[in-house]
């Protein structure tokens, strides 16, 4: 890959950091004008049908963070050449695609069947992304690197069965930020070498 290759492909690793910040600032917006939600008795998702601007926060929040996602997925497919980061990169991508619909179809929308299931496929998507991107690090030598997102999923699975879905899903999410967060700063630190 040539060098101008090399600056591109890092280019897109900035917009998976920016689609961590942009969730992170989402939720902090969201809870400090929704005063009424609770960590461990509320859902993120709860935040989508507040009475308050909470629930357009969370609204365009997710359909910025979906687009941030995709185009940083996009990046890794078009940038590397490695299956398993390839696989990644398209996982991203659909994961990008599901947070937009879960913003959209709220838990109020057709009963939240469509909200829950495209949450459920964005988390799937989420950690297929790290399983195929830990395998391929692993097997390109960076094992160190390739450990963490497999820690941070066994946080995920233990938290899954040790707490109820609202404690749950809050430790998962903080799980997958800190995740893509990881996972941009490879692709930018990397400078795409594969």
């Amino acid at each position: 890959m040539n060098a101008d290759a090399k600056k591109h492909a890092a280019a897109f690793g900035w917009f998976g950091v920016l689609a961590v910040a942009v969730f992170s600032i989402i939720w902090l917006a969201c809870y400090s004008v929704d005063t009424s939600w609770v960590w461990g008795k509320n859902s993120i998702s709860d935040f989508g049908i507040s009475d308050t601007d909470a629930a357009s926060f969370f609204k365009y929040g997710c359909a910025i963070v979906g687009v941030l996602l995709a185009i940083f997925g996009i990046g890794e497919v078009v940038n590397k050449k490695k299956f398993g980061y390839v696989f990644s990169g398209i996982m991203v991508v659909l994961t990008g695609i599901c947070v937009i619909i879960v913003g959209f179809a709220d838990l109020n929308y057709k009963g939240g069947d469509i909200h829950h299931f495209f949450a459920i496929l964005a988390a799937i998507f989420a950690a297929a992304s790290a399983i195929a991107w830990s395998a391929q690090s692993w097997k390109c030598g960076r094992e160190v690197v390739a450990g963490i997102p497999i820690v941070l999923s066994c946080v995920v699975l233990a938290c899954l069965f040790a707490y109820p879905f609202e404690k749950f899903e809050v430790i998962a999410m903080v799980m997958v930020l800190i995740w893509y967060g990881l996972y941009s700063a490879c692709t930018i630190g990397y400078n795409v070498k594969e």
